[in-house]
């Protein structure tokens, strides 16, 4: 995902395919079977790393765009990638975008089908970083910060009931915490600026894996505290603990020593997203397999198709 191929750090990658398999896990969740307190540990939990952590190494590679003069070819490469993902899922949908509304299907077709939101939102993010990129430093932190804390307020506001989420303009209860502004923003942002200063050079290996520890353990004790506390159910897309844990863990995988000797990693984590909601979604919809059974096959899936991507020489296009 808009990554470069050269002097490739084997630990972002190796980090990226591992997230990837937990956003699996997010969607199919092979530890249903164990009850809802391993769901809030896991998809609910643990899980919910991949997309900030991803986001966060976006923010990273956009910087070194900016470097080279090519922000907005970093911008165009993640619009034309949403644009390919959102026609090939187009018979996925199809059944529900037939039936929609002209203001849903534009709303569909600019926040994109199920997990594509993802790249809808990132693609949003970098062209707003883009247009800042002449911002100060600070300026751009404080951003940062007032984003990240405005969709954990939406986050608690709904979970305590302070706020009711207008279906008619969101369409889903995802959208107002899980969207551009509020999450790919300030987690790009993040990426963007350990960057921009350099952070990764002032911070050891061992100290930013033991914060992202702490942060993991943050996660699901914020996971458990949302469902068992808070009156009213809610996303756990955006959690004040992935503030402390994604960036840290990210930063890990910079300090962590190694060049990839190809991109194949980085590929699968990237096919891996990209595929595997294909796959469960004609699981759910034609079979009654238990959720392990759904999620190893998804994902044996989706490394099949991604093996598939880069035999036909399609990598570049599609991943």
């Amino acid at each position: 995902m808009t990554t470069p191929t050269t002097g490739r750090n084997r630990a972002i990658d190796l980090l990226k395919l591992g997230l990837a398999l937990m956003v699996v896990g997010i969607h199919a969740n092979p530890f249903v079977p164990l009850g809802r307190t391993a769901i809030l540990l896991t998809g609910d939990g643990l899980f919910r790393l991949g997309v900030p952590v991803f986001l966060i190494f976006n923010g990273y590679f956009l910087h070194a765009a900016v470097e080279a003069g090519r922000p907005w070819l970093y911008v165009k490469r993640a619009v034309q990638l949403y644009a390919i993902w959102m026609l090939l899922y187009l018979p996925v949908y199809w059944g529900m975008f037939s039936g929609q509304s002209m203001v849903e299907r534009v709303k569909m077709l600019v926040f994109g089908f199920w997990h594509l939101w993802y790249l809808s939102g990132m693609a949003m993010a970098a062209a707003l970083v883009t247009l800042i990129r002449h911002w100060s430093a600070r300026a751009m932190w404080r951003l940062m910060a007032i984003t990240f804390l405005c969709g954990i307020a939406v986050t608690y506001a709904i979970a305590w009931e302070l706020i009711t989420v207008n279906k008619a303009v969101f369409g889903d209860t995802l959208k107002p915490n899980r969207n551009a502004l509020f999450l790919c923003l300030p987690f790009l942002l993040a990426g963007y600026l350990i960057r921009r200063d350099s952070l990764a050079d002032h911070i050891s290996l061992r100290l930013a894996l033991t914060l992202a520890a702490l942060g993991s353990v943050l996660i699901l004790t914020e996971s458990l505290f949302l469902h068992h506390v808070a009156p009213r159910g809610v996303a756990h897309d955006t959690m004040l603990s992935l503030g402390l844990a994604a960036p840290m863990l990210a930063l890990a995988a910079l300090k962590w020593p190694g060049i990839a000797q190809s991109r194949a990693a980085g590929d699968y984590a990237s096919g891996i997203y990209f595929i595997h909601v294909a796959i469960c979604a004609m699981l759910f919809r034609h079979t009654e397999l238990q959720r392990p059974a759904v999620y190893a096959l998804t994902v044996a899936g989706a490394v099949a198709g991604t093996w598939m991507i880069r035999r036909a020489g399609l990598t570049r296009k599609l991943l």
